[in-house]
């Protein structure tokens, strides 16, 4: 309790517990703290209940440097390293995180709190081994908390065990999980996979959670979805209703997609014109262009866009810059095919229009 602080300074003070979202309070909870702390500066609780204070508000930095000072009293409490770990967690300062739960774990701190940030730590990091690894030990000690089981499902997904991955998931989902939350990494795993029937039933259970019907988000996915199960109609809608709420590159660029798809190269066009108009040197939406004037048979625009993709730095969407170099040497090709084939067949033309010259052999005179 915060009174326990106040006593090794001044039997006066007392620090209330922390309630939840009341600003007002927090105010006047951190001048409490801090008067702990100028009356006794070495006092490592206080600096530790100032931090997860700050915390509550979100104030990351400040809440670091408090739990620093607290480590630099008293750097045998496991608590201020786990607070420390999931301070730098809040950061995205993944390696540092498991820098710190596993001091906190060698200073004996609680194991079902040290794999809980060593699993979030992994899964963050995309060191899926090691997220599948902490989150099987966190469940030993936590077997009803929904976030082991997403974070497994999620590294299984990442290590292509679909099967368990599906389970580990909606097991996370009957243990109280985020819906949006695990229903969106089944989406993008069947997206990835090109399941997109299998994505659409899952974009069907998200939108249906409260609120998510206008996420605009989500509706960009669920036209992408439309678009390649089949239903270009229902995403050409939701795609005209998004570019009505707020002009954006996503929705062009999906628009240019579903036109480009439906051989509408004119709609297509434009729409990738919009998407230039705001990002210039988009190589995917260049690439498009070159697409669009080889398949209307203008191989000489189509030669140019490719190679104005090529111009640009090759560092930057590299496996686009590849594809580019690659459709363009076959470009090339073609070119080359179709202009020896075209002088094949004016070769033959000009052969069949020359009259045969009549032979010159007189002919056997009559037999009578």
């Amino acid at each position: 309790m915060f009174a326990s602080v106040a006593c090794t300074s001044q039997e006066t003070h007392q620090i209330p517990e922390v309630p939840a979202f009341d600003e007002e309070y927090y105010t006047y909870a951190l001048t409490a703290v801090e008067e702990v702390i100028q009356d006794d500066p070495d006092n490592a609780e206080a600096h530790f209940r100032r931090a997860k204070l700050l915390l509550q508000q979100n104030k990351t930095n400040n809440a670091l440097a408090s739990i620093r000072k607290a480590i630099e009293i008293n750097g045998d409490e496991p608590t201020y390293y786990l607070a420390s770990a999931r301070a730098l967690l809040l950061k995205g300062q993944n390696r540092e995180a498991v820098r710190s739960a596993k001091l906190a774990q060698s200073k004996g701190g609680a194991l079902i709190e040290v794999y809980d940030v060593l699993a979030e730590a992994s899964i963050n990091s995309n060191y899926y081994d090691d997220a599948l690894r902490y989150s099987d030990s966190a469940m030993l000690y936590a077997p009803k908390n929904p976030r082991n089981y997403f974070r497994k499902g999620k590294a299984l997904v990442m290590l292509e065990d679909t099967v368990a991955a599906e389970q580990s998931l909606l097991k996370s989902l009957e243990l109280g999980g985020d819906a949006v939350e695990v229903y969106g990494v089944l989406v993008e795993f069947y997206m990835n996979t090109e399941n997109y029937e299998r994505a659409k039933s899952y974009m069907e259970k998200i939108l249906s959670q409260p609120g998510n019907a206008q996420d605009s988000r989500l509706l960009l996915q669920q036209a992408r979805i439309l678009r390649q199960t089949g239903y270009e109609d229902s995403a050409r809608v939701v795609l005209y209703q998004l570019k009505n709420k707020k002009k954006s590159v996503p929705v062009f660029r999906e628009l240019q997609e579903l036109h480009l798809q439906n051989r509408y190269y004119d709609s297509a066009t434009f729409y990738a014109e919009q998407v230039l108009a705001i990002q210039p040197n988009d190589k995917q939406t260049m690439l498009s262009l070159a697409r669009i004037q080889d398949r209307r048979r203008n191989y000489s625009r189509a030669i140019k866009q490719y190679e104005a993709i090529l111009e640009l730095d090759s560092l930057q969407q590299q496996n686009i810059h590849q594809l580019a170099k690659q459709e363009l040497d076959d470009l090339r090709r073609k070119v080359a095919y179709l202009w020896r084939k075209k002088q094949e067949e004016e070769f033959q033309r000009m052969k069949q229009g020359v009259p045969s010259i009549e032979s010159i052999t007189p002919s056997k005179p009559n037999q009578e």
